[in-house]
């Protein structure tokens, strides 16, 4: 297939982290090149239609992919300007444009940048259908302080299948789990080659487990709490993901799981009712994830949210660790997510 170049619309709360699960997400589909930051919510690249879309499918912290047609100056907003006639085969009549003003943008109105865009669209494919209340496929235009880009949006983000797994839907929860998106960027962050097994150690109530599954991973958990191991196995029926993922209910200081490890993703336990083997929870922590760097295949990473603020496990402060994000959950918690490569 063709390639041709791209733009991923990164989420606001969370650009950064963002653009690392692109990164990662492109890697695992084998997609040649870094993606390039053109300003803090846009990052383009290159790759065939189907890898876009796919990516824009697997990312929590990425809206959107469009395919790339006009890249300007918002100077030029109302002149004519070069269109990539490839980048708009994939429009589907009728369609409709739609403007996204980002931080900084201080550009004509929408109504003004819809009509330029358009005008730029029947240019290069004269007699499009528009509709503007029901459009089959939308042309998106970011507009930027320094940057238009606009194009046909390929891909988004499995939005309905994410928020249809948060707790409040699951049939068993507990307090600070991981949300859906959270969970997924995790699995995405560990660049698990496909058809791997991604591998979590305190898997808790399976949030971890349910988005590896939902992305096509076989997945399994170690939960040292039978009753809680017991409540992610509902979990993972509820949402028809059993067949694809499992819980052992065991103790994960003598890991109960040995090779075929793809990679790693766990969000280990650290509220009040933590039930802690060893002498404490940063001991047990380093404990595993020692355990594993040893168990998993050179460059094979492992993926783990910790609270910020609380002392750290040694492992999480040591040369494995590659990429480090902040997350924050609620006013009073902020999650690091860290990214070890063995």
């Amino acid at each position: 297939m063709r390639t041709g170049k791209y733009v991923a619309l990164l989420s606001g709360d969370h650009p950064e982290l963002g653009l690392g699960e692109l990164r990662a997400v492109l890697d695992v589909l084998g997609v040649k090149g870094e993606p390039a930051l053109l300003c803090e919510r846009l990052a383009s690249f290159e790759a065939t239609e189907e890898r876009a879309r796919e990516a824009a499918r697997r990312c929590a912290f990425v809206k959107e992919v469009i395919g790339l047609a006009i890249a300007v100056g918002p100077e030029l907003i109302g002149s004519e300007v070069e269109v990539d006639p490839s980048a708009l085969e994939v429009i589907e009549e009728p369609y409709a444009v739609r403007v996204v003003k980002l931080a900084g943008a201080e550009a004509p109105s929408r109504v003004e940048v819809e009509r330029w865009a358009a005008s730029a669209v029947e240019r290069s494919r004269p007699g499009l259908r528009v509709d503007l209340k029901s459009p089959r496929s939308v042309f998106r235009v970011y507009v930027t302080e320094r940057l238009v880009a606009g194009g046909p949006v390929v891909g988004v983000r499995d939005g309905a299948g994410l928020a249809s797994r948060a707790p409040v839907n699951r049939p068993f929860r507990l307090p600070s789990t991981l949300q859906p998106k959270e969970a997924r960027a995790m699995v995405n962050l560990s660049r698990t080659p496909l058809g791997s097994r991604i591998l979590d150690p305190f898997s808790g109530t399976g949030a971890v487990l349910m988005e590896a599954a939902s992305l096509g991973y076989d997945a399994v958990g170690i939960e040292v709490r039978t009753w809680i191991a017991r409540g992610s196995l509902r979990n993972l029926k509820a949402f028809g993901l059993s067949d694809r993922a499992g819980v052992i209910a065991g103790d994960s200081t003598s890991l109960p799981v040995r090779g075929g490890v793809g990679g790693v993703a766990t969000d280990p336990p650290y509220g009040k009712s933590t039930r802690v083997i060893g002498p404490s929870l940063e001991d047990l922590v380093d404990g595993v994830l020692s355990e594993l760097a040893e168990l998993l295949e050179r460059g094979r990473r492992i993926v783990v949210a910790y609270p910020l603020g609380r002392r750290a496990p040694a492992v999480l402060e040591g040369p494995m660790v590659v990429e480090r994000y902040a997350y924050r959950v609620h006013s009073s918690l902020t999650r690091t997510i860290n990214v070890l490569q063995v």
